[in-house]
């Protein structure tokens, strides 16, 4: 049997998966519906699984969360996640891998982990008081697939 590892407070770094999707010239965010930073706008993504493809990881997140199809391009960017309690530990922590991806099909709405599910417009993303790291994320996507 094995053991479930905690996303609070756990023994050792968790895996992760981000996906800068894009169609046209907008980019999908996602309201987190769960901690850490529950409620602000985000790319999809989510935990990996035992034995799963990093690539494999994001398409099932965000059909997950947003129940559309998507390819996934090449990494973007590792991201490291380091969140500490009140008493000083950590709470959080995860190495996020966030890949580049192209919408394929699917009608979108908000399922799962997300609290909503948008296509916002390059130019928009100011609005939705995203990180520094998630905006960079973006851009570096847009980039991409404009050359």
């Amino acid at each position: 049997m094995s053991k479930k590892r905690s996303r609070v407070y756990p023994e050792k770094p968790l895996i992760g998966v981000g996906a800068a999707v894009f169609k046209d010239d907008s980019a999908l965010l996602i309201k987190r519906g769960n901690p850490p930073l529950y409620g602000t706008w985000s790319l999809p993504g989510g935990r990996v699984k035992p034995f799963e493809s990093l690539k494999d990881a994001a398409v099932r997140e965000v059909k997950e969360e947003c129940g559309i199809d998507i390819d996934v391009l090449d990494l973007i960017k590792l991201f490291e996640y380091i969140e500490r309690g009140p008493d000083g530990r950590v709470k959080y922590h995860y190495i996020v891998f966030d890949f580049n991806a192209v919408y394929t099909e699917g009608t979108l709405k908000q399922s799962s982990d997300a609290l909503e599910a948008r296509w916002v417009h390059i130019d928009e993303l100011c609005r939705y008081g995203l990180t520094d790291a998630v905006v960079d994320v973006i851009k570096k996507g847009a980039h991409f697939n404009r050359t």
